[in-house]
């Protein structure tokens, strides 16, 4: 183990030697993992039955082809770690994407916050023909005490919003085809749910 720990390159040959040992432990964990996903006796024996076995050629091929890959990593080893680990990082931030909620409405639109007590006595429909509910919001009322309900932390805050024609928001940047007015839930500075109630 001394004698290891002590030893240094001293030729070209040993240089080269140290540069490929990562490439060939990278090259033996593609190999293992592409042995793990090979088809199993039962693919085979359905390959067989619909006239698709492998033949000599095909299996010469693939040997060809893993021998050229496995060259290829042995000398470009640093150039897979780099794809990696941008690869790596494009999937996180791909993850994140998709975790974010689909909302119209976002920070910059925020107008005001407001008490929803008041809210709701601005919104309370009269209607002399009684075509709509006499609640708030009236046919939207059920939307509205929903809206309300997720707000159970105490930090919540409900603030007004408004969302100009032709902006492009939420999740996918789409472009609004018309004003957008309603309600946030905001926690920090972040929105948790939107109530709207008017697209001109």
């Amino acid at each position: 183990m001394g004698s290891i720990l002590l030893w240094r390159p001293e030729s070209w040959s040993h240089y080269l030697l140290i540069y490929i040992v990562p490439g060939v432990l990278m090259a033996a964990y593609f190999l293992i993992n592409a042995w793990k996903e090979r088809p199993g006796e039962f693919a085979k024996g359905l390959m067989k039955a619909v006239g698709k076995e492998v033949s000599f050629v095909d299996q010469l091929k693939e040997f060809l082809v893993y021998c050229f890959a496995t060259a290829c990593v042995l000398l470009g080893w640093p150039g897979f770690v780099i794809y990696y680990l941008i690869h790596k990082k494009d999937e996180a931030a791909n993850q994140a994407w998709q975790k974010l909620p689909d909302f119209y409405c976002s920070p910059k639109y925020l107008i005001s916050q407001v008490n929803p007590i008041d809210v709701e006595i601005a919104s309370y429909v009269i209607d002399p023909l009684s075509a709509v509910p006499a609640l708030p919001f009236g046919h939207l009322n059920h939307g509205w005490l929903r809206f309300l309900a997720d707000a159970t932390d105490g930090d919540d805050e409900v603030w007004s919003f408004y969302i100009p024609k032709g902006s492009r928001t939420g999740k996918y940047q789409s472009q609004c085809s018309s004003d957008i007015r309603g309600y946030a839930k905001v926690r920090n500075k972040k929105i948790l749910s939107e109530f709207i109630i008017e697209r001109d």
